[in-house]
């Protein structure tokens, strides 16, 4: 204060002498989360692509506001990746040990999660963050009582915990509190119960506590981050056509990926119908709002996914490519709908209606389409009889049936194995007069393993194979055996319960296409009774949702071929493409080919079925001495 102003009788400089001294006194003008961040927060290089000043994408700012907003008791956030949702929680943390600092809390999965957290986030934020590196001491000092999972500041003290420890949620009391990807999280912090009610009571005492709860979805109705949300006013990031200018939000099902060339996806108006590019998507989203979708009640919830996302791996036509990537793969799509879409994955393969596959049954031509590439064969042994399917497989996994065999006799007797050698070893033609054989033959070895051990031993220089069914959930459908056995006998193990998620995903495509199943007329109603005998369902095994396949009717074995099917083609591993460039060469030199002595060449007749095995004396296959499997 300049001295000669007190002494002065001019009205104007006591005006002035006024102003300076109440401002003095005025307390600071509050700032928002996303208006401290704006002029305070800075990117580090350890966990950043670009370090420097922060500045936010579009949507952001909305989502940051809500961590400061009175009114907000709890904040939502079921996102994708790629959309700086950890940036949004480490300048909320920044900003209530800097401008309203208050003792905080962040939950991780694990306790190594915390630890990782800790070192990668929060140490390059404190130390690059000026007015937050000012007020947390270095832990290296002598008197710091700063360690990797606890930093304290003037006004309060960040902890950082596993939700997989009970012990980090004692004497603990705490205002705000971060639960960060929670469908990560085990089902109990030990033996204590759910880790967001254990967390939440911790800020029982503050009037003004804020919880966050946020991460990427997993499983339908048990995602604990979904089932939040649906608790909130539910928000969504409207943007405006840039024609019409009607405010939507960006859904999948409104993306077009012209002639599947994912360089040319972009999106369309559901309003005018005119197509928005990646080129437009920031001019898009810069005129955006978030619009709450359900009433408030003290909880915000905000959904974002990757077609927001400015990150450089996260374009549309990434976002298409990798669609059409997973789409045919049951286990990559569920992994894009979560971390792509931000949703959560529900599985189709819950059961099939018979009346569904009705519209599946056309008239079985006389030849093979030539979209068949490769036939598979899958048998189940029984006690009193061998069902087989051989099944043509396209692009995409679409299938034909091409025949069901129902081979009755005990399999102990070798005149009912001589009936699937025919099976087996059966030819099968093309419109274009190709030959096909089966390419791979699965049979299971659950019943009768030592007979199904000598059928297939001799012929597995024909890929005939031994499997055995994996009742386990595995994204590994087929794998060798890891036991040794003896004369180089191989088994091959299938993982049921993916490969039925694949056949029940498949069997309820709509089109012809790819993993569309066409099935000949004259199947009869028990075929499908059989193929859709049964139900997924999803039960609680220590807290954890686990998935088994149960019968709905006594007889599964049509499925159980077609699981066995599906999995010799996938061990195959098939290169579509490959495959049809090399029918084509044959189809085309079959057809330069000249008849012999100039005579014109006449069309191919059609294949004669196979003639039955000579008669012969039924006989019962002797045992070895200590049984056949024993003696591999």
């Amino acid at each position: 204060m300049n001295p000669s102003l007190a002494m002065t009788d001019n009205p104007q400089a006591l005006k002035q002498l006024a102003a300076a001294s109440f401002a003095n006194w005025r307390p600071p003008q509050p700032l928002t989360l996303s208006q401290w961040a704006e002029r305070f927060a800075f990117l580090s290089t350890e966990s950043a692509a670009l370090d420097g000043k922060w500045h936010a994408y579009p949507y952001q700012p909305g989502i940051m506001d809500a961590f400061t907003d009175p009114a907000n008791d709890t904040v939502v956030f079921q996102k994708s990746t790629r959309v700086g949702y950890t940036k949004i929680i480490n300048h909320a943390i920044a900003y209530h040990i800097h401008y309203e600092p208050c003792p905080q809390m962040v939950v991780q999965p694990t306790v190594e999660d915390a630890e990782g957290y800790s070192k990668e986030e929060i140490a390059p934020m404190i130390r690059d963050t000026a007015q937050v590196g000012a007020l947390v001491a270095d832990s290296k000092t002598r008197d710091s009582n700063n360690t990797i999972l606890r930093k304290v500041y003037p006004g309060g003290f960040l902890v950082m915990v596993g939700a997989n420890s009970a012990r980090g949620f004692r004497r603990l009391t705490v205002r705000n509190v971060y639960f960060d990807e929670v469908d990560a999280y085990p089902p109990s912090a030990g033996v204590e119960g759910d880790q967001i009610k254990l967390g939440t009571r911790r800020t029982d005492f503050f009037w003004n506590r804020l919880i966050s709860i946020g991460g990427t979805p997993t499983i339908k109705n048990f995602s604990r981050v979904e089932e939040h949300f649906k608790l909130s006013d539910q928000r969504f990031f409207y943007v405006p056509c840039l024609r019409c200018k009607t405010f939507q939000v960006f859904r999948w099902k409104r993306f077009i990926i012209p002639e599947k060339d994912p360089r040319r996806a972009h999106f369309v108006c559901k309003h005018c119908k005119r197509p928005i590019d990646e080129k437009d998507k920031f001019k898009v989203i810069e005129g955006g709002k978030w619009r709450a979708t359900a009433p408030f009640n003290g909880k915000a919830g905000f959904h974002i996914w990757a077609a927001y996302s400015f990150s450089p791996k996260m374009t549309w036509p990434a976002i298409a490519a990798e669609f059409l990537e997973a789409k045919d793969n049951p286990a990559l799509l569920k992994v894009w709908v979560n971390t792509v879409l931000g949703e959560t994955w529900e599985d189709r393969g819950d059961g099939v209606e018979v009346k569904s596959l009705q519209k599946n049954k056309e008239p079985a031509p006389r030849k093979m389409t030539t979209g068949a590439l490769m036939i598979t064969i899958g048998a189940d042994v029984q006690k009193d009889r061998i069902e087989a399917e051989a099944v043509a497989w396209g692009r995409g996994f679409e299938s034909w049936s091409l025949d069901y065999a129902i081979i009755p006799g005990d399999p102990h007797f070798s005149e009912t194995w001589d009936q699937l050698e025919l099976f087996v070893s059966r030819r099968y033609f093309r419109q274009d007069g190709l030959i096909l054989r089966p390419h791979t033959t699965f049979i299971d070895s659950g019943y009768a393993t030592g007979e199904v051990y000598r059928f297939t031993y001799p012929r597995q220089a024909r890929r005939v194979f031994a499997t055995k069914g994996q009742p386990t959930a595995s994204n590994q459908l087929v794998a060798q055996s890891k036991k040794k056995y003896r004369r180089g006998l191989k088994l091959f193990t299938v993982a049921t319960i993916a490969a039925k998620d694949k056949v029940y995903a498949y069997l309820q495509v709509k089109k012809p296409g790819p993993g569309y199943c066409h099935f000949p007329d004259h199947y009869a109603d028990e075929y499908f009774d059989g193929l859709t005998a049964e139900q997924r369902f999803t039960k609680m095994v220590k807290g954890v949702p686990t998935y088994f396949y149960k019968k709905i009717r006594p007889r599964n074995e049509p499925l159980d071929c077609r699981v066995l099917a599906l999995a010799a083609c996938e061990f195959a591993a098939p290169n579509w493409q490959a495959l049809a460039d090399n029918l084509r060469r044959r189809a085309q030199a079959t057809e330069a080919r000249p008849a012999p002595d100039g005579e014109e060449k006449q069309p191919e007749p059609a294949p004669k079925p196979d003639a039955p095995p000579p008669a012969r004396r039924r006989t019962k296959r002797r045992r070895k001495k200590g049984g056949f499997v024993n003696d591999w």
